[in-house]
């Protein structure tokens, strides 16, 4: 299920705003964080629901993106009065699981390609047909890395070795290409 896209402007309606800021916060920031509560505040509604329902014991609920939230305004905004301290200099994307089999808070950076070969590990179909090309947080051997958007590679890459560092960068453009070709349709 999709909740919501989120994508800047991060303009909304005045009625459905729930929180306010001070002019004194830049707008863009002001608006995503308006939007953010909003989306929490939704979640955490569907949520509550969720928890009145017999199935909640066996259902997982999966938060995440499809990239970071503030893009081109992250730099601009850190070097902001306003932003700096609250507004992270790195480019995260959201990953929570609520509900899940084994209760944890992983510290190390991890890849998008990552989550999908996480959540079968959750859900114990380690032997599904395709474990996609990450690799589970729940592998006590994954290092703590990941590849960004612009292709850096971010987190702990001094004892990668070069073979490593080429399939961090190849994972990327691999897992583009499935998605933009849908070469997953023969596994249907």
């Amino acid at each position: 299920m999709v909740t919501y896209s989120g994508h800047s402007p991060f303009k909304m309606p005045e009625s459905l705003k729930t929180v306010h800021f001070s002019n004194r916060i830049p707008e863009v920031m002001a608006d995503y964080m308006t939007v953010a509560h909003y989306t929490d505040e939704a979640i955490g509604k569907f949520v509550e629901y969720l928890r009145t329902r017999p199935e909640y014991g066996r259902t997982m609920v999966v938060i995440t993106g499809d990239h970071e939230g503030l893009a081109d305004n992250r730099k601009d905004l850190c070097r902001t009065k306003a932003g700096k301290g609250i507004v992270s200099e790195n480019e995260f994307t959201p990953f929570i699981v609520l509900n899940s089999p084994i209760a944890m808070y992983h510290t190390k950076v991890m890849g998008q390609v990552d989550i999908y070969t996480t959540l079968l590990n959750l859900l114990g179909l380690e032997s599904y047909r395709w474990s996609g090309i990450g690799q589970s947080i729940l592998d006590s051997g994954k290092p703590g890395i990941a590849i960004s958007p612009k292709r850096s590679i971010e987190g702990d890459t001094m004892f990668l070795s070069r073979e490593e560092l080429l399939r961090m960068r190849q994972s990327q453009v691999i897992s583009d290409r499935i998605i933009r070709f849908d070469k997953l349709k023969d596994l249907r």
